[in-house]
C-alpha cells in the first residue's frame, strides 16, 4: 500500500457533478448491510486496485479514447436536424456506454463481460452504417423500438454494406471489410465467442482461448487480477474501437471536414485511435487502406 494513494478514498459525488439529477440529495432509505456489501465489493476492489497498478498507461488511452467518442457524437449530432431519429446518431451514443462499461468490467476483474460488451458496439456502428446507406425512417424507428420489424442481422448487414460505396471499395484485394473472413466478419466471430455460454472458443487454426470468466482468470472462482486477461482485452478493446471508428467515417463523411468540431477532429481522432491500437497489435491489414481513403495517410 502507498501512502496517501488517492484511490483508497471513497467520494459521493453532490447532485451538482451531474446534468440530470436531484436538487437535494434524499437520505439513505435501505443501507446495504456490510456483508453483503464486502461480498459484492471487496474481490472487485481488489482487482481495480491492481489493475490501475500495472495498467495506468492503458486505462489512460481508453479513458481518452472513450472521451473522444462522445465528442464525436456532439459531432455528429450538430450535422444532423433531429439526430433523435438518425440511427447513425443513436448507435454511436450507446456505443459510448459500451465502451465505458468494458473498460470498467476489465478493471473490476470481468473479463468476459468486458469483451462481450464490446459486440454491442459492433452492432450498433453496423446499425447506423446501415440505416445511413438504406435510408428508411419507418426501418429505423422499429429498430430503435426494439420491434421484431426492425430487427438487423449482421451477416445480412455485412452482404448489403459489402455491394454499396464506398464499403465496396476495400472488398476486391486479399483483405477485405464487411466480405465472408473481412475484418467486420473476423472480428465480429471472435467477439461472439464471449457472448456465448461456452467455456472456450476454438478459432480455425485449433487454438483454445478461454470464454469464460474462469479460464480467464486461470482457474479462479472469483475475480481476480489476471495480467493475460488485461491483455486480451486490450487488444479487443482497441481493435473495435478503430472498425467502428472507420466505419463511422465511412458514413458519415462530412465529419472529414468539419469546420469546428467539439474537441479534436474527426482525422486526429483516427489518428490517435490507430496510434493506439499500434501499441497493442497492428491492425487488421485492410485498416491502411480506409485510412488512406479518409485522408488520412
Amino acid at each position: 500500500m502507498v501512502t496517501g494513494d488517492f484511490r483508497f478514498k471513497r467520494y459521493k459525488l453532490p447532485p451538482e457533478a451531474f446534468a440530470i439529477g436531484p436538487k437535494k440529495e434524499p437520505e439513505p432509505s435501505d443501507l446495504v448491510d456490510e456483508k453483503t456489501w464486502r461480498d459484492l465489493v471487496w474481490l472487485t476492489d481488489d482487482v481495480s486496485l491492481r489493475t490501475s497498478e500495472h495498467h495506468g498507461t492503458l486505462l489512460r488511452k481508453a479513458n481518452q479514447l472513450t472521451g473522444h467518442w462522445i465528442e464525436m457524437v456532439l459531432d455528429i449530432q450538430s450535422l444532423i436536424q433531429n439526430p433523435r431519429d438518425d440511427a447513425l446518431a443513436l448507435a454511436c451514443l450507446d456505443v459510448y456506454d459500451d465502451l465505458q462499461a468494458s473498460i470498467y468490467t476489465m478493471l473490476t476483474g470481468f473479463y468476459r463481460q468486458s469483451i462481450a460488451t464490446l459486440r454491442m458496439a459492433l452492432e450498433e456502428t453496423l446499425a447506423g452504417a446501415y440505416f445511413r446507406a438504406y435510408p428508411n425512417s419507418t426501418k429505423v424507428q422499429q429498430w430503435a423500438d426494439g420491434l421484431r420489424e426492425g430487427q438487423l442481422w449482421v451477416r445480412e448487414i455485412r452482404k448489403k454494406l459489402s455491394k454499396i460505396e464506398p464499403y465496396s471499395f476495400f472488398e476486391t484485394g486479399e483483405y477485405k471489410l464487411c466480405g465472408k473472413d473481412g475484418w467486420v466478419d473476423f472480428l465480429y466471430g471472435r467477439l461472439s465467442g464471449f457472448s456465448h455460454g461456452r467455456p472456450f472458443y476454438t478459432d480455425e487454426e485449433g487454438n483454445r482461448v478461454p470464454t469464460s470468466n474462469v479460464g480467464l482468470w486461470g482457474g479462479s472462482n472469483g475475480p481476480v487480477y489476471e495480467p493475460r486477461a488485461v491483455k486480451l482485452w486490450s487488444a479487443f478493446f482497441f481493435d473495435t474501437a478503430l472498425l467502428c471508428l472507420v466505419l463511422v467515417g465511412l458514413a458519415e463523411k462530412r465529419l472529414l471536414d468539419l469546420e469546428r468540431p467539439t474537441s479534436i477532429s474527426f482525422k486526429e481522432f483516427l489518428e490517435r485511435a490507430i496510434f493506439w491500437h499500434l501499441d497493442i497489435a497492428p491492425p487488421h491489414p485492410v485498416a491502411r487502406e480506409i485510412v488512406r481513403f479518409l485522408g488520412l495517410l
